[in-house]
């Protein structure tokens, strides 16, 4: 249980000691180090739907090779920057490596961005190489010539020679390009040396309520107090922790979620069963096949896997843990899911990408239903009174703040949304309200923020308003989430015609659909009105608009 501190009359939650001390060392040096000592004819990853593999033994060398070809042309070190937007696959976690071994900065992408989004994202960090998957590459040649800093663009898997464009290249034909038919010793391979507080690992897209994503800098600090969590036996089970435990690698690794709890698992020796998309078939068959001891869910997943009657047909007696996180999961589908799966350990987590993850989580062998557990290891958390700043006690709501070197570095290349994102005594306002019982357990009641959650992704109001209020038709606009046991929430749009003008709810969310990703899309409906409600300031008061939703939802969700 952690202990209460009195800090200036202020309650604040201190989490438990830690069981080893953080490597205060670059990602890259870890990272090789344990590497090196993995089984050379283990097993790393396996794709799901093509059944291939790759041995530990592989993903390094061809990780330390890719370094070295990259080092030639002098990407190394902090003013390298490389993106990479793809599906799940066996090559993203040897550009992920390669990356964290140069001391370089990775920005992952969404591979389901439209043109609009990549736009802004490549404009955020700026990458000199982007790697993408085949399917990325169209979009990408097309913004390839007014983002002129991108020198570089390699395609993961094989290209096609049709698809060669100038400045585009294989994955493996880069390398070869660089080293020729030969490999880089990985014994006597040196990975980047450096300050791990001060040196960005990634750069992460964060929607916030100003509408289009920032970039959430994150150190390689920041990412081995996670990796520290990870060795904790506090949290991790005993066949995870001894490397002998099979994850399912569904999330999308371009997400914070995918990429940081898959690089943890990695780190740890266990095998990942990558999923390029999800189909439950294969999700379900993969589980049994595999035979998967850890999922790692958001609740429309947790809400599948303990409704659908499919789970019923295949063996998923292999499951020992299911972490689910990305929002909050109701009490009763948790205890539905664990009945189910039949499981040991069910349990919840709460954290955000600004926080590297993991905040606060619910140790091994405690259970308190609906609550996301207590703060973790390192880490210090408090119950902030929005209005006045004063912290609460036990059982009080109010925003959700924390301390600690699992915090982000800041926002890059945004000094202001840095500073509004702290208190000015340096707590990190997390934009969620809850509360935590008088045993430090925490439990997430709502958000503070106007974040729309669909599927564990968010979706930024403000931007999809942006979009809309474009249309030639649309004279204002306002978005609110509309609650969906499925999905989390679904983007509503409440809209008000230019006078004179005829406009379908089918022409907009045709036109949203073609310029934003599918959980941006307007999926629960669009409702025409005569105005928007506004304070004296113009803010959109939506909780006007979500109380409307409240008397009429039965009409929206029948449309769905």
């Amino acid at each position: 249980m952690e202990s209460a501190l009195k800090e200036d009359n202020v309650h604040v939650l201190q989490g438990p000691p830690a069981t080893f001390p953080l490597l205060e060392e670059l990602l890259g040096l870890t990272l090789h180090r344990n590497l090196l000592e993995m089984p050379s004819g283990g097993v790393a990853m396996i794709d799901a739907f093509s059944n291939q593999t790759l041995l530990w033994r592989d993903l390094h060398q061809q990780a330390v090779n890719l370094a070295a070809a990259l080092r030639k042309l002098g990407y190394e070190g902090q003013s390298a920057i490389f993106s990479i937007s793809s599906e799940n696959c066996l090559d993203f976690f040897k550009v992920v490596l390669a990356a964290l071994f140069n001391g370089a900065v990775l920005a992952p992408l969404s591979h389901s961005y439209t043109n609009y989004e990549l736009e802004h994202s490549l404009a955020i960090s700026r990458p000199q190489v982007v790697f993408c998957s085949r399917a990325v590459l169209p979009k990408l040649l097309q913004l390839k010539e007014p983002h002129t800093h991108i020198k570089r663009i390699i395609v993961l898997g094989k290209l096609d020679a049709a698809s060669g464009q100038p400045g585009v290249e294989g994955l493996d034909e880069f390398i070869r390009s660089q080293l020729g038919d030969h490999s880089v010793d990985v014994n006597r391979f040196k990975p980047a040396e450096g300050d791990p507080k001060n040196s960005i690992a990634f750069i992460l897209c964060s929607s916030g309520t100003t509408g289009l994503p920032k970039g959430v800098a994150l150190s390689h600090m920041n990412i081995q107090v996670r990796l520290n969590h990870q060795r904790e036996p506090l949290y991790t089970p005993k066949n995870e922790l001894a490397g002998k435990s099979r994850m399912l690698g569904l999330m999308p690794f371009f997400h914070a979620y995918g990429l940081i709890v898959t690089l943890s698992s990695l780190n740890m020796g266990n095998t990942v069963v990558c999923l390029k998309r999800f189909d439950e078939d294969v999700l379900l068959r993969s589980i049994q096949t595999h035979r998967i001891t850890i999922l790692t869910l958001v609740p429309p997943l947790a809400i599948f896997l303990s409704k659908s009657d499919k789970v019923a047909h295949y063996d998923l007696s292999a499951v020992e843990t299911v972490y689910c996180a990305g929002a909050p999961l109701k009490a009763h589908t948790e205890a539905q899911l664990q009945l189910r799966l039949k499981c040991k350990d069910c349990r919840q987590a709460y954290g955000m990408t600004e926080t590297s993850l993991a905040v606060t989580s619910m140790p091994i062998g405690q259970l308190k239903s609906g609550s996301c557990g207590q703060v973790m290891t390192f880490l210090m958390a408090k119950v902030r009174d929005p209005q006045s700043g004063r912290s609460l006690g036990p059982n009080q709501v109010g925003e959700l703040c924390f301390k600690g070197p699992s915090i982000l570095m800041g926002y890059y290349k945004n000094a202001k949304a840095t500073r509004e994102a702290f208190t000015s005594d340096g707590w990190f306002r997390t934009g969620d309200l809850g509360y935590r019982d008088e045993e430090g357990y925490f439990f997430i009641i709502d958000r503070l923020k106007e974040l729309i959650k669909y599927n564990g992704f968010q979706v930024a109001p403000a931007e999809l308003e942006a979009i809309l209020v474009r249309h030639p038709k649309v004279s204002d606009v306002g978005v609110v989430g509309l609650p969906d046991e499925l999905v989390g929430e679904r983007p509503v749009a409440f809209v008000v015609t230019k006078e004179g003008c005829e406009l379908t709810e089918e022409e907009l969310k045709a036109y949203v659909a073609g310029l934003v990703s599918p959980q941006k899309r307007l999926s629960g409906g669009v409702h025409f009105v005569a105005s928007i409600p506004k304070n004296p300031s113009g803010k959109i008061l939506r909780r006007q608009l979500r109380d409307w939703l409240k008397i009429h939802r039965r009409s929206f969700q029948s449309k769905l």
